[in-house]
């Protein structure tokens, strides 16, 4: 078969948990933490402490099986390289993403291991994440037979160097089109880390926290400042999301701004996920690099309305009809 997308990463089983708000709003000293972490916020409650949870929801979560799932949604063929455990947790995730309409055939069943998982602590639309990874990257093999026009390359752990190097010889050698989304373990070890990837990469997907750090920033930088300095690495096409400030997109010869899409906000994971995917199937639909912000955006402002990363994923007739009947306050913004 041939595919418009996989992606290779992890696939989660989500456990969303809400604490009580009257019992997380204990008095504290603010302006000690405020010394100790500038302009840092804090989710606080002592140890030993019994917090009552008032709502706990179940979901489907990883960014490869979210931006596969969010590409099926949009009408394209969408596969998946990754590992479940043979656990009733891997069964559902698979189910899950075959009801999504994508292809799990590259999906590796574990025997005597568990569905990696996380547990998000989701406070006020804000959320803290604890996950658990039973999968390394050297545990993800990309098939022999792969047939796909792109690649989609989520965040990954230790030890990933290996896989990085595999990609970056499948795209010189069957010109498959690079789209990555760096994790936290790359992004900490800087742009070394990428070897030739980023060099043979079409797209580079950030958030302006990870843009900056990537680029070597420790303090405050302005988008142009960072983007400067990833250009540097040849990749392509540079997309960086700003939450409730819209996003970015630099390549060589030009860089545009777009402002968010308006949505009411509930729970803020997969937001990046849902960009990406709506994004990259615009791109892959024809659409001009605007329209392509303007499908980012309004996929993700959905998906925040919403529990978990998969509910409120737009379909391309949906994310066409909200782009094109909003009145964009000043959509693009382009500098030189």
């Amino acid at each position: 078969m041939k595919y418009d997308v996989v992606t290779i990463g992890d696939i989660l089983r989500d456990i969303f948990v809400f604490p009580a708000e009257d019992e997380m709003e204990k008095p504290i000293n603010r302006n000690l933490i405020e010394r100790k972490v500038q302009g840092e916020r804090f989710l606080l409650f002592e140890f030993g402490d019994k917090i009552t949870i008032s709502d706990i929801a179940y979901s489907i979560g990883g960014s490869a099986g979210n931006v596969a799932a969010g590409i099926a949604k949009m009408g394209l063929k969408s596969g998946v390289i990754g590992k479940v455990g043979a656990d009733n947790e891997g069964k559902e995730v698979l189910n899950t993403l075959r009801q999504a309409k994508v292809n799990t055939s590259y999906i590796d069943i574990a025997d005597n291991k568990k569905t990696s998982f996380s547990i998000i602590l989701s406070y006020r639309g804000e959320r803290s994440i604890l996950v658990f990874h039973s999968f390394r990257p050297t545990d993800f093999e990309i098939p022999k037979d792969l047939d796909t026009e792109w690649l989609y390359v989520g965040p990954l752990g230790e030890n990933y160097k290996t896989l990085y190097t595999k990609i970056t010889t499948l795209a010189a050698e069957k010109n498959v089109k690079i789209a990555i989304n760096p994790g936290s373990v790359q992004i900490k070890e800087g742009l070394a880390a990428f070897g030739g990837l980023l060099r043979v990469a079409k797209i580079l997907f950030l958030n302006k926290e990870e843009a900056a750090t990537l680029a070597g920033f420790s303090g405050i930088a302005s988008v142009r400042d960072i983007v400067t300095v990833l250009r540097k690495t040849g990749i392509e096409t540079i997309v960086i999301t700003d939450g409730k400030d819209g996003a970015y997109l630099a390549t060589q010869d030009e860089f545009m701004r777009i402002h968010a899409y308006p949505g009411n906000r509930v729970e803020a994971t997969g937001a990046g996920d849902a960009f990406a995917s709506a994004f990259l199937s615009a791109s892959i639909k024809g659409e001009k690099l605007l329209t392509c912000l303007e499908w980012g955006v309004t996929n993700s402002a959905s998906v925040i309305e919403h529990i978990g990363a998969q509910e409120g994923l737009l379909d391309a007739s949906q994310v066409k009809k909200r782009v094109n009947t909003y009145r964009w306050p000043a959509s693009s913004m382009r500098f030189s």
